[in-house]
């Protein structure tokens, strides 16, 4: 009889034990009490004014960048080479490197399914970036590449698609193969 209620105590005890490992990590709070914030008028307002503030951002770094546009499209001609939007230049870049099935489908199927699974197999619980290396080692990888693609594509594409540095004098490729 003493057997069994200890082993039923040891095993609740137990049974406690796992179901805190495998409850939300608690956040610390402090004992000053928190400022509440009405959500319409003053939260709405500060988001009102940030808002305001990158337009006007914008419209001044518009003012002093120039960004011409093109001509009206003309479906007669195609620019040599023509370039995808920036986000889309990394496909672009696979697509001239790798077979079409391969670059078009495959692949990015590959990268969605993978990114779809991330939270699957990444079981870490903790919220600290110092436990959290792998995941952060990967998302960092993932994103080098994708801007590496973007960035070849935008700056170091020349005529007919062909490798260009852009800042070599007198490289043909800057001429489209006709001496400079």
């Amino acid at each position: 009889m003493a057997t069994e209620a200890a082993d039923r105590i040891a095993a609740r005890q137990r049974v406690e034990a796992r179901r805190r490992q495998l409850e939300a990590p608690t956040t610390v709070r402090d004992d000053s009490e928190d400022e509440m914030i009405v959500s319409f008028p003053e939260f709405i307002f500060k988001e009102f004014i940030a808002a305001v503030a990158m337009t006007v951002f914008l419209v001044v770094v518009s003012i002093f960048l120039q960004a011409p546009l093109l001509g009206q499209a003309n479906p007669g001609v195609t620019p040599n080479p023509s370039k995808a939007p920036w986000y889309f230049l990394g496909l672009q870049e696979l697509l001239s490197r790798f077979p079409p099935l391969m670059a078009g489908v495959a692949f990015p199927t590959f990268v969605i399914v993978l990114m779809i699974l991330v939270p699957f197999l990444d079981r870490n619980p903790s919220r600290r970036p110092s436990e959290r290396k792998v995941a952060i080692i990967l998302f960092g990888l993932y994103m080098a590449i994708v801007v590496a693609l973007v960035i070849i594509g935008t700056f170091f594409r020349g005529h007919e698609f062909i490798w260009d540095w852009g800042w070599v004098l007198g490289n043909p490729q800057n001429c489209g193969g006709a001496a400079c």
